[in-house]
């Protein structure tokens, strides 16, 4: 796990990341590197969370990687950077190619393991087969809202490359008779989740954050990506934040671990607004059924409780909005005005100093220090483009001007010590 920041306004973007890197969920190494200037001549950080590699190749290296495949060329817009970053993500060579489906198989493993609890209570193997279908169209149903980002791969060219790793996850994992219509639900299933953005538990967080060339104002973009599928990269943007655009005057932006970030800004932790909604909720159905069971006829009882539980949503609902206007207008609101006229020091001083806190609550509350070790900082400007205000080194730079040197050479003299 790991805790990062951007904190925008009209002079800039701070990015701030810890060090942590958790190993098989029980040991944490302090020493990971996940905040990198994009190249050269971009105005772009890059920031990673969650999965610490791509196909098995560490994130470190494929970026340093698409730091040589960029070059000099520049682009006008930072969404730009992220479409060519992707575009050279298709086309990367990885050593060990069966690595590439592995999010992918993770997904098809999500499929069971959606079902499995269902057909455990079935008794007979007509009942399994059955139950499990109709999960296999509930799942399917759940997601259809979500957005396909494989167009253009269909169910035939998914059914030939898949089929025989499906029936054998379905054979290994799953106590049921495997039919051909049980292996047709399973694959469609699989097809609508593997086209769609649905994560696979094991994807990667990429923020983009820094101008283009033709951008006067920062701009944040975070994106996911998990693996592959038919050999192209599965990723997808998850928010955008264009001050070029929404005249927005100041923002922080949390990813991965957040909740000290939303203490700061809105005066309460996520986890504390979930379990006043879901206590009112209960609270007032409780009540409800109270009095539909003493006052209400037999015959109508089934019907007014419903509609009693529909307006109990009603009245939540309103007030978890009175609330958060509430929260906007004493704590949100000010606090993004002064973000607003944040010098850039100060900036980035805010954006580490949340990421230290977030390491401190995670040394009280946890067993293991999820967030932990050095706090890279970097601001990015128009005027002074990528800066490092703190970062790490696993060497002692001033033992190593060979390094300095060819550094120098690759990039004639620019950003030597940018590694």
């Amino acid at each position: 796990m790991t805790a990062e920041i951007a904190i925008i306004n009209r002079s800039g973007i701070a990015l701030a990341a810890d060090s942590a890197v958790t190993i098989g969920g029980d040991r944490v190494w302090k020493n990971s590197n996940k905040l990198f200037h994009l190249a050269p001549n971009a105005d772009v950080g890059i920031m990673v969370f969650g999965n610490g590699g791509h196909c098995g190749l560490p994130w470190e290296v494929v970026i340093k990687q698409y730091r040589k495949y960029l070059g000099r060329r520049t682009h006008s817009k930072l969404t730009d950077y992220s479409e060519d970053f992707l575009t050279f993500l298709d086309s990367l060579n990885t050593p060990h190619p069966i690595q590439n489906d592995l999010n992918t198989y993770n997904n098809f493993l999500g499929v069971l393991k959606y079902a499995r609890s269902a057909i455990d209570e079935a008794r007979t193997k007509t009942q399994k087969r059955a139950i499990f279908i109709a999960e296999m169209q509930a799942l399917i149903k759940e997601i259809d809202d979500k957005p396909i980002i494989f167009e253009d791969y269909t169910i035939d060219e998914f059914t030939t490359e898949y089929s025989t790793q499906i029936q054998s996850f379905l054979n290994d994992g799953i106590d049921i008779h495997v039919t051909k219509t049980v292996l047709t639900a399973m694959i469609n299933a699989c097809y609508e989740i593997s086209i769609r953005t649905c994560a696979s538990g094991a994807e990667t967080g990429v923020v983009f954050a820094g101008f283009g060339e033709q951008e006067l104002l920062p701009v944040v973009q975070e994106i996911t990506v998990d693996g592959t599928l038919d050999n192209k990269v599965r990723a997808w943007t998850n928010r955008i934040q264009d001050t070029n655009k929404d005249n927005s005057g100041g923002m922080v932006i949390p990813f991965a671990q957040s909740d000290i970030a939303h203490l700061l800004i809105e005066g309460l932790l996520p986890d504390y607004i979930k379990f006043m909604a879901h206590t009112l909720q209960g609270t007032l159905d409780r009540k409800s059924e109270e009095l539909v069971r003493d006052y209400v006829p037999e015959n109508d009882k089934v019907v007014e409780l419903a509609r009693q539980r529909r307006a109990n949503e009603v009245m939540t609902d309103s007030f978890l909005g009175s609330f958060q206007e509430t929260r906007m207008d004493a704590f949100v609101q000010p606090m993004m005005r002064v973000i607003g006229s944040l010098p850039k020091e100060e900036m980035a001083a805010v954006a580490e100093a949340l990421v230290e806190t977030t390491s401190l609550r995670r040394k009280m509350d946890s067993k293991l220090e999820t967030v932990g070790g050095p706090v890279d900082v970097a601001l990015i400007s128009k005027s002074d483009g990528f800066v490092w205000i703190k970062r790490k080194h696993y060497f002692n730079i001033e033992l190593n001007q060979d390094f300095v040197q060819r550094r120098y050479e690759r990039y004639a003299g620019e950003n030597a010590n940018d590694t």
